[in-house]
C-alpha cells in the first residue's frame, strides 16, 4: 500500500495562521507548532534558517524532517497544519531524534485536543 504524500502548507498566511491559533512546544532541535484543519489531510511547513548553516547541512535537517514526520503521520490520520522551526542544535540531530520528539509532542496535541472537544 502506497502512503499518501505530505503536503506543504504553501502561503504566508497559512504559516500565520498556525502560528496565532496553534499550540506549540520546543525541545532541544526545534519548536514545532500544530493547529487543527478541516482540509482531510496533513499539510507541513518547516523553516531552517540560514544561520544553521550551509545549504547542505538545512537540506540535511529538511530531509530528516520530512521523514520523521511521514513516519508518524503514516501511523495516524491527524488532519493537522505542522510547522516546525529548527534551531542551531539541529545539526546534531538524527532522524530517531527527530521521530521522538515529534510523536510525543503531537501525543499531547491529540489528547489536550480531545479534552477541549469533550468539554
Amino acid at each position: 500500500m502506497r502512503k499518501k504524500p505530505l503536503r506543504s502548507l504553501s502561503g504566508r498566511r497559512d504559516f500565520e495562521l498556525v502560528f496565532e491559533e496553534g499550540i506549540s512546544s520546543a525541545s532541544q532541535h526545534f519548536v514545532i507548532y500544530a493547529r487543527l484543519n478541516d482540509l482531510g489531510f496533513d499539510r507541513l511547513g518547516l523553516s531552517v534558517s540560514k544561520k544553521i548553516g550551509a545549504a547542505v547541512i538545512r537540506n540535511r535537517i529538511r530531509r530528516l524532517l520530512k521523514e520523521a514526520v511521514r513516519k508518524i503521520v503514516g501511523e495516524l490520520s491527524l488532519n493537522y497544519d505542522l510547522v516546525i522551526v529548527a534551531k542551531r542544535s539541529s545539526k546534531e540531530g538524527t532522524l530517531d531524534d527527530f521521530v521522538r520528539v515529534i510523536r510525543r509532542f503531537l501525543f499531547k496535541f491529540t489528547r489536550e485536543n480531545a479534552v477541549i472537544s469533550q468539554g
